[in-house]
């Protein structure tokens, strides 16, 4: 009687064990991400649950809002998850570029022309930033508690925009920064996070977008701000949902 050869199995082994050996190391590699620290991530609590219902505008619980646009709209229209979200629906806030939406319809674009003004418009609002945005934002209403010098994944689910995916100028969108403070609530400085801009192939639903920002020394508050760009269009919408802002292990 002629026994099995070892080899085949003993190849089997290997291949699982090399397997299993990939999968740790990746795991391994992988940064550990902390709790959520961003409070109502998904928008679905709200500050009056029957009004939000009926469409009357109210605030989400633990969100706020910053600048010019024709609208802040929280809504019942559905989100990435669960059936609201946070949109802004254009800036009002003079911008690099002028644009007129009204030919957009027939001619599936939008007329920019550059802003004269922009560098006096920019440098305003630069130099408001750290109070107060006259661009349009939803921002946290409290800020999140940080550790300077720790890394933080600050995350959400965009869209852009939100009614219409043919609509918006190409390279804008929507945008969102950190605006960092001090122990006593002091602005510190803001940081640019991730963004999600019209290129040439269109957009449909939500997508993902994602930036690992490095809280500054002195930082001890972070203010999550989700928002539009830089240019002045008024029917262009982004919407956001399930934001996370979380520490990096």
């Amino acid at each position: 009687m002629r026994l099995a050869s070892p080899r085949p199995r003993m190849l089997v082994v290997l291949a699982v064990a090399l397997v299993v050996g990939l999968a740790g190391a990746a795991q391994a590699g992988a940064p550990k991400l902390g709790p959520n620290l961003v409070p109502n991530a998904s928008f679905e609590q709200s500050s009056n649950d029957a009004a939000t219902q009926q469409g009357i505008p109210v605030m989400p619980v633990g969100w706020s809002f910053e600048g010019a646009t024709i609208l802040f709209d929280y809504n019942q229209r559905g989100g990435h998850t669960g059936a609201r979200n946070a949109a802004i629906s254009g800036s009002l806030a003079p911008g690099k570029q002028i644009c007129d939406a009204s030919g957009a319809a027939a001619t599936g674009g939008y007329t920019c022309v550059p802003n004269p003004a922009a560098s006096v418009t920019g440098a305003a609002n630069d130099g408001a930033q750290n109070t107060y945005s006259i661009r349009p934002f939803w921002v946290s209403a409290a800020p999140i508690p940080v550790a300077a010098g720790k890394r933080y994944r600050f995350s959400v689910f965009a869209i852009r925009p939100s009614l219409d995916p043919n609509a918006g100028v190409d390279g804008e969108g929507a945008v969102t920064r950190v605006r960092w403070l001090d122990a006593t609530g002091k602005a510190l400085s803001i940081t640019d996070g991730a963004s999600l801009v019209k290129g040439p192939k269109r957009q449909l639903g939500f997508k993902l977008i994602s930036a690992d920002l490095t809280a500054p020394a002195g930082a001890a508050g972070a203010v999550l701000m989700l928002g539009h760009t830089d240019y002045t269009v008024t029917s262009a919408q982004v919407a956001f949902d399930d934001v996370s802002f979380q520490q990096l292990g």
